[in-house]
């Protein structure tokens, strides 16, 4: 069996382990072979720290999120995010509708449009990936996963049902923003030897194809 190699959440060298274990409940955290640092400093943490610090957008916490840590299902967090997304243009869009069929048929376009932008964007990362780097399905697949996954600011939508901060410029601006700055934070951990502002661009022009997309569907839909 091959062995998994992760990465060293410093400065993102390869390693064979995380830890060694030596009898049921201790371990000792491997250090790596590079910069002399614990590999990941995560693996002891709590989920609830791990989560903040991705909160915070700290750079260790995706390297960790998307090289050393074992997620069941990224297909399901899709939905999961696509979902919410839909559910928050579901929330703005039904303001003085108040028939069952026709909030249905808004939910609907909601979805599609949410479907279409997040399909746009990870799409074209992953025309990036295969024009510019790989034509690997191994590495093809992680980058699709790892883009996938700096949507998860799309739950944010669950402060907004609580709060009802929907309709709010200032909460529309905020989430917009901070997972812009989730997708830089992935987009960096996927391609830590690619310049900050390569990057930057890159997801730039993602986002506003993303956007254009999502804005041409509903425009379609209105007719």
């Amino acid at each position: 069996m091959m062995k998994r190699n992760y990465m060293c959440v410093n400065c993102m060298e390869p390693s064979t382990s995380l830890y060694q274990r030596y009898s049921e409940g201790v371990i000792r955290l491997s250090n790596c072979k590079k910069c002399g640092e614990v590999v990941d400093k995560y693996v002891e943490y709590d989920t609830m720290l791990v989560v903040i610090d991705l909160i915070i957008h700290n750079i260790s916490a995706y390297r960790h999120l998307l090289y050393n840590m074992k997620i069941q299902s990224h297909f399901r967090l899709a939905v999961i995010f696509l979902f919410c997304d839909a559910y928050d243009k579901w929330i703005s869009g039904r303001t003085g509708v108040y028939n069952i069929y026709d909030l249905e048929w808004i939910f609907y376009k909601s979805l599609l449009q949410s479907s279409i932008e997040m399909g746009t964007y990870v799409g074209l990362i992953v025309l990036c990936e295969v024009v510019f780097h790989s034509h690997r399905l191994e590495r093809i697949a992680a980058v699709t996963k790892g883009t996938i996954i700096g949507y998860y600011g799309n739950v944010a939508v669950v402060f907004s049902i609580i709060f009802r901060l929907s309709n709010e410029f200032s909460y529309r601006f905020v989430t917009q923003f901070f997972i812009f700055i989730s997708h830089f934070q992935v987009q960096r951990t996927l391609y830590p030897k690619l310049p900050a502002a390569v990057n930057f661009t890159i997801v730039t022009c993602g986002v506003v194809a993303s956007m254009a997309s999502g804005f041409l569907c509903r425009h379609l839909l209105e007719y």
